[in-house]
């Protein structure tokens, strides 16, 4: 019984509507394109000199990607991947397109380093960046902006100024909660980067998982964010912030349940997400992150 039970934690309404869904490859300003497929989405920038993709996430993603490549960009090849940050759902796969450039944070390759079981079609950095920066690929300018102590210490977004697009990878979801509510998650910082990203009032933004939105999107969901840690906080400091309480935490649960619903519960993955949201926010307020 107990084990039935905590198999009922574990979603299965959340990732499957999205892993059906087949490969799009989808021009969004000028020469910028989202490719979607499954769960996830990346950015290619068609160039002069090569295609730029941002995040590969898996082999079977780069395998679709690299057809779709192929009809829209016939003799065209991959010249550059880069990473938007070192988490490993993020970078599979992509030695499956053979750049001749990868570029990404300065500390990618030692944390992917860390893994060695858990992944093996990865391509190393080859050129590695800090802070901000702004780099031409084949021409086309893109703004690299760097979200310190966000959500994993290499997390970038990107601004391609010309066509006025943001890539917004793993910090905006359209209508949806998180999945597990990010692992690798600094509350404070990931806010910030939000809002950094929102206050570029770019034309058109991409998202890196799930929907394809607008900033008003990203504008949602960056208040959801606030409003459930500010719930959760809430709660906490109705008991004098003592996290290590069980009872207080189930009554904080159901409260804070009370409290978002309405507004949320049709969100996406609302109500498969709240428990492991609830208690990282729980814990995340009580010990400062």
């Amino acid at each position: 019984m107990r084990k039935a039970i905590f198999a009922q934690a574990m979603p299965v309404t959340y990732f499957e509507p999205y892993n059906a869904r087949p490969a799009s490859l989808e021009q969004i300003s000028g020469p910028v394109y989202a490719f979607t497929y499954g769960f996830c989405r990346s950015m290619v920038i068609d160039t002069p000199e090569g295609l730029a993709v941002f995040d590969t996430f898996d082999s079977e993603f780069v395998t679709a990607l690299s057809d779709e490549l192929a009809a829209q960009f016939p003799g065209k090849t991959v010249k550059w991947v880069i990473y938007s940050h070192n988490h490993l759902d993020h970078v599979r796969g992509s030695a499956g397109l053979g750049p001749e450039e990868v570029i990404g944070h300065r500390l990618v390759n030692q944390f992917v380093a860390d893994w060695p079981k858990a992944i093996s079609d990865f391509a190393p950095v080859s050129r590695t960046v800090e802070g901000d920066v702004t780099i031409s690929l084949g021409g086309i300018e893109v703004d690299f902006l760097y979200m310190p102590h966000s959500h994993s210490a290499t997390l970038y977004g990107f601004h391609v100024r010309e066509a006025d697009v943001v890539f917004a990878p793993d910090m905006m979801f359209v209508r949806a909660m998180p999945p597990f509510d990010f692992p690798d998650f600094y509350y404070p910082g990931y806010v910030r980067a939000l809002d950094r990203l929102i206050a570029l009032d770019a034309a058109h933004y991409v998202p890196s998982h799930l929907d394809a939105g607008t900033r008003r999107d990203l504008m949602d969901f960056r208040d959801m964010t606030a409003r459930f840690h500010e719930t959760v906080r809430s709660e906490l400091a109705e008991n004098d912030y003592h996290a290590a309480d069980g009872a207080a935490m189930r009554r904080g649960l159901q409260a804070a349940y009370d409290k978002l619903e309405p507004e949320y519960g049709d969100w996406h993955g609302f109500n498969e997400m709240f428990v492991p949201k609830f208690g990282r926010h729980w814990g995340g307020v009580y010990l400062g992150y």
